[in-house]
């Protein structure tokens, strides 16, 4: 851990570079440092200008002290040695030698390369920074006869806490007055309203929907579903450090080697010249770029595509994976119910059957009754009849009078208490029941839209070399959550799952290899921070949850967007292999003429170059779309 002298130091440090360097960039102001003398000694070997050698030495150290300062705020800093101590190394040897073109070269061409993509990476965690734009999370407390809106977690467990109609219930309590539906899909993954009165338990990021509620809290605030889903989240997060951990030590290693076989070729021969050519040719710019290079072009793809990244590790991870588990409710549905059937029942009409039911349905703004009301529209209903007496019946169902008879619509178990029998009847689906005079005469099924895109899904994962597809839904409806998985072509499925279930599951697979999340951010947050890669779709929905979550953020809805994810992981991987063949074959080479002679330092640092503009060249492919093998990234391959 650095001192606090040495913090102060570096934190003066960066207010100075940040106030000269053009953006407050400092890697910029490196690029920049480096050109100069460039173009200075160029111009100089050209013209023989002293004016220009002149400004390219006071140019050259100027660059030499700012990588040098890069150098020792990560030996002081984080305990390390950093790619900045070959650039220095060949800085100075050429300078003595020299051959200062040749050191300015090095230090322009890895720090051109390092700026690009870093500026790619940073404006893509830019992007993801700003979908965050959540208030103050607070809750109206009553308290002796006023009412004072605190920060949530300032409410204790017995406080009353009111929670007005449209609100997100801020704390888990039981309700202790009003009645109304509450949306709890983002807790439970039930896809519709779930009906709430005195006595009934409701959850933190629930939506209170109809009418104004009384909570009485049962946890402090720093202890509420969401809190305890937020630290999950943090916690599993800050474990996914071990292969970056990796790639540094071989770093280090591989750094500390070349200066040292430079300091070997200096003691044995005496001249500085080799020890110059050596650094310059195993400078490790196609090393440095190998990975950050396809890292960014992968990102910036995937960018243009509304596909946001935290880096490129998180794809880098996608290869391999044996498992992926997805949510249904918001991730492979639209969470918008639609009538996918209706089943005549004991000789009815089906066109009065329709009219009743689109006449009644259309006085109320539910979801299932709008779906309702809009198939009977696109089933010819026609003039709908009078309805009187139209009773909404919360949590339970409608109760009318239509052309003077009694009609009820509800589902099969509000319809059966109120005193129908119900027939046995097959349906994929959810059922809501028609009766007229306590008599069922129609079955309306209704499913979660589910978009074209999802036909095929399973095998267009599996093309990305997934080995098995599950789904994990926390809807209640087997039938549903089974209907969706042979839609899809899963080879698994598990209904009625609450997140601990969702990440139970994901830890359970993550026993036979690598799993890969997908949902919405909502109720399976803690199950896309629990697994090796987290995929979230429809990330503008629930900011807040996906960005502490997942680490691969789709800004949209639909879901073949992640056989495209998956592709795109195993072509960068591809290309980061052939990148990482390609330059330690180019060192191998250029040390072994090095230190052979068959080299003086500005070959050596052409050659050099020759090696990164490949790697980087080999990198652009993957944001051109020609990086991979483009039918895995298609959603249905044929």
């Amino acid at each position: 851990m650095p001192g606090p002298h040495t913090i102060a130091f570096f934190k003066k440090v960066d207010a100075l570079l940040g106030a000269i360097s053009p953006n407050h960039d400092t890697m910029l102001l490196r690029v920049i440092a480096a050109l100069v003398p460039v173009l200075c000694f160029a111009g100089d070997l050209i013209s023989g200008s002293p004016v220009l050698a002149s400004i390219g030495v006071v140019t050259y150290l100027f660059c030499l002290v700012l990588y040098a300062e890069g150098l020792l705020r990560t030996v002081l800093m984080m305990h390390r040695v950093s790619a900045e101590l070959l650039i220095v190394a060949v800085m100075t040897v050429t300078f003595l030698d020299g051959q200062p073109l040749s050191g300015a070269l090095v230090a322009w061409v890895i720090g051109l390369g390092l700026f690009i993509a870093s500026t790619i990476i940073k404006k893509n965690r830019k992007r993801i920074e700003g979908l965050v734009k959540e208030g103050k999370q607070t809750a109206r407390v009553l308290d002796g006869g006023t009412v004072r809106e605190v920060g949530v977690h300032e409410v204790s467990a017995g406080d009353m806490v009111i929670v007005p109609k449209g609100a997100t219930l801020p704390v888990d309590g039981e309700v202790i007055e009003g009645r109304s539906s509450v949306d709890e899909s983002a807790v439970t993954g039930e896809p519709y309203p779930v009906f709430k009165e005195a006595g009934s338990p409701v959850t933190s990021g629930t939506l209170n929907l109809s009418a104004p509620l009384h909570v009485r809290a049962t946890r402090d605030g720093d202890d509420t579903y969401l809190a305890v889903v937020t630290r999950e989240i943090e916690g599993s997060l800050a474990t996914k450090s071990q292969t970056q951990q990796r790639a540094e030590t071989m770093v280090q290693v591989f750094l500390i080697g070349v200066t040292a076989y430079a300091g070997l070729l200096y003691l044995v021969t005496g001249s500085l010249d080799l020890p110059a050519t050596a650094l310059s040719v195993a400078c490790p710019c196609a090393w440095a770029l190998a990975t950050p290079a396809a890292f960014a072009a992968t990102i910036g793809r995937l960018a243009c595509e509304h596909v946001l990244t935290r880096g490129g590790e998180p794809l880098e991870r996608l290869v391999g994976a044996e498992t992926l588990v997805t949510d249904k409710t918001g991730t492979l549905t639209r969470a918008e119910p639609e009538v996918g059937d209706l089943v005549m029942l004991n000789g009815a009409d089906r066109k009065e059957v329709l009219r009743s039911a689109g006449a009644i349905e259309a006085r109320f703004s539910h979801p299932i009754a709008t779906a309702i009301t809009a198939y009977a529209a696109s089933q010819g209903a026609g003039a709908l009849p009078e309805v009187t007496e139209s009773e909404e019946l919360p949590g339970q169902g409608v109760r009318a009078v239509v052309d003077g008879r009694s009609v009820f619509v509800g589902s099969g178990e509000t319809t059966r208490a109120a005193g129908v029998t119900l027939p046995s009847v097959q349906y994929e689906g959810r059922a809501i029941w028609l009766a007229v005079e306590d008599v069922p005469q129609g079955v309306f099924v209704i499913r979660d839209a589910l978009p074209e895109t999802v036909d095929g899904f399973a095998d267009a994962v599996r093309a990305c070399g997934i080995s098995r597809v599950v789904l994990a839904t926390g809807d209640q409806e087997e039938g549903e959550a089974q209907r969706v998985a042979a839609a899809i072509g899963a080879d698994e499925y598990h209904a009625g799952c609450r997140p601990e279930d969702k990440t139970a599951l994901v830890k359970r697979f993550q026993d036979g290899g690598r799993v890969v999340m997908v949902g919405d951010g909502t109720n399976d947050a803690p199950a896309l921070a629990a697994a090796d890669v987290g995929i979230a779709i429809g990330g503008h929905r629930n900011p807040g949850l996906v960005v502490r979550s997942a680490e691969v953020v789709v800004l949209g809805d639909d879901p073949a967007a992640v056989p495209k994810i998956l592709a795109a992981g195993r072509a960068m991987k591809r290309v980061i292999t052939q990148n990482y063949a390609w330059a330690v074959g180019f060192n191998t080479v250029g040390l072994a003429l090095a230190t052979g002679g068959l080299l003086n330092p500005v070959l050596a640092a052409v050659f050099h170059h020759i090696s990164s503009v490949f790697v980087v060249a080999n990198a652009a492919r993957l944001y051109f779309g020609r990086g991979g093998d483009s039918k895995n990234g298609q959603n249905s391959p044929q």
